[in-house]
């Protein structure tokens, strides 16, 4: 479930103007001597404006007033063009942007007489809405992974696997795993079953199969070094959160787990040396998903 292109390197729109409180204020002061020049060659009796270095002189404290407000007014119109904007839009703003291609923001957990109802992440949504565009073509890999993430809306992640990885002709595994990478139930199975083989999703001549993910749990074990000083025990703690933070960012359908992938994510603050013994490198397999288990670092204090 992925998109072509990775939305967070867009550059930022030509329209989103950069903001500079300091610099605003600058050109108010700028264009006051311009116009209060004027005016006394207009009327010679009024004074020279020789006076604004002095935060206490008035028009540099309407400058300041003038300026707040401008930021304001401007920003106002940066967030205006970031909310038509698919990458940029989020919330109700990004529940119009979707609605020009008939795409609707999903409940996950419905409402109950005591708690709201849970709904659709913006991120989840927005990856629908760039899957949408692929809605006529029948049989297309982002066709199966948008039907699949509409069907349920607690999918984590879903892969499409093909000949040319399994070698078998005219056959398409729909691999899907849920929340946390646990297994599909069977009810959920037939929603993603029954809105992929579709007569306007998959094509006659070719066979789809969907098929819950193989999870790979694995635990995280090793020795992190840290000077005398820091709380040893908060460090650990901080330490662990930031590996078990890198695992689940690769906890994805095929995806690889290189230990120092998550070495590396042990380092932080007061972290000096990092060394984990498990696990090894976990490779690539396109029907399993990679899922931390338990996570248990041994610190040591250096002398």
């Amino acid at each position: 479930m992925t998109t072509a292109i990775d939305l967070s390197r867009l550059p930022s729109p030509n329209a989103v103007e950069p903001l500079d409180y300091e610099t605003m204020q600058a050109l108010f002061l700028q264009r006051f001597l311009v116009v209060w020049s004027a005016a006394r060659a207009e009327d010679p009796s009024l004074p020279s404006y020789d006076v604004a270095g002095l935060n206490s002189d008035p028009v540099v404290i309407v400058s300041q007033a003038w300026s707040y407000l401008r930021l304001l007014d401007r920003q106002r119109v940066n967030d205006a063009v970031r909310a038509v904007l698919a990458p940029t839009a989020t919330d109700a703003d990004l529940d119009n942007v979707v609605a020009r291609i008939g795409v609707q923001r999903l409940v996950v957990v419905p409402a109950t007489d005591t708690t709201k109802a849970v709904m659709e992440s913006d991120a989840r949504l927005l990856a629908r809405y760039l899957l949408a565009f692929t809605r006529p073509a029948a049989g297309s890999a982002e066709r199966y992974l948008y039907e699949a993430m509409t069907a349920w809306p607690q999918l984590h992640h879903a892969a499409v696997i093909g000949r040319a990885v399994h070698g078998r002709r005219g056959d398409v595994d729909l691999v899907i795993a849920g929340p946390s990478g646990r297994d599909a139930t069977d009810d959920e199975l037939a929603l993603v079953r029954a809105a992929t083989n579709n007569t306007t999703v998959k094509p006659e001549a070719t066979s789809l199969s969907v098929l819950r993910a193989t999870r790979g749990v694995y635990d995280v074990s090793g020795t992190i070094i840290v000077p005398t000083g820091p709380d040893a025990e908060a460090v650990r703690a901080e330490a662990e959160a930031r590996i078990l933070a890198a695992a689940q960012a690769r906890m994805l359908i095929g995806a690889q787990v290189p230990r120092s992938a998550l070495e590396g994510a042990a380092y932080g603050l007061s972290v000096t040396r990092a060394d984990l013994t498990s696990p090894a490198d976990i490779p690539a397999d396109p029907y399993t998903i990679p899922i931390p288990g338990v996570i248990e670092l041994t610190v040591e204090v250096a002398g």
